[in-house]
């Protein structure tokens, strides 16, 4: 199918894109700064769980948009008041999920830490516009929170894909063992 291979080419593309390193290599030494405790780095790599958290804790905020978007097609005041809770429910839980990915990414190699860093970009902009969609649904304006939110769960789609190429086509975080390793 020719239009698969445009999602190929565009990742492969991202895997091998030297021009982002210097911001992949700044954002890493931040996170590996920030995430000093070693058990606080384990708690989020998921060691506990014997697998990661990321994907576990993705779940709430893109469960939050997808039925924000589900009430704002099916209309009404009251699903508009629930459209608005379930956006500010994705943006809090988002940041948990944001923590962690950002954890598990810093160990990754040069091509998966690209491609990450690609996901995680492209996420802060669709976590943006639903702070946008919020706000505007906050001040009333339902109309352009309703576009400004089905622009959001666009671009976090985009993300997922690129969260699921990492995942599944570069095999991110998983060990040659087939599981996380539990420190003893």
């Amino acid at each position: 199918m020719p239009e698969l291979r445009v999602f190929r080419r565009l990742t492969e593309t991202i895997e091998g894109a030297g021009v982002l390193d210097k911001a992949v290599d700044l954002d890493r030494a931040v996170v590996r700064a920030t995430a000093r405790p070693r058990a606080l780095r384990q708690l989020l790599h998921g060691v506990p769980l014997g697998h990661p958290v990321h994907p576990l804790m993705v779940q709430v905020p893109l469960g939050a948009w997808i039925s924000a978007a589900v009430l704002d097609l099916l209309g009404g005041r009251g699903n508009a008041r629930a459209a608005k809770t379930l956006v500010g429910v994705g943006l809090v839980s988002a940041s948990g999920a944001s923590v962690a990915g950002y954890v598990d990414w810093a160990e990754l190699d040069r091509e998966q830490l690209r491609t990450g860093w690609v996901h995680q970009a492209v996420n802060w902009i669709g976590i943006s516009l639903y702070g946008l969609s919020w706000m505007q649904r906050r001040a009333g304006n339902h109309g352009v929170g309703k576009l400004t939110g089905f622009a959001g769960l666009l671009v976090v789609s985009v993300g997922g894909y690129l969260g699921g190429h990492l995942a599944y086509r570069q095999r991110a975080g998983v060990s040659d063992h087939g599981e996380v390793p539990f420190d003893r």
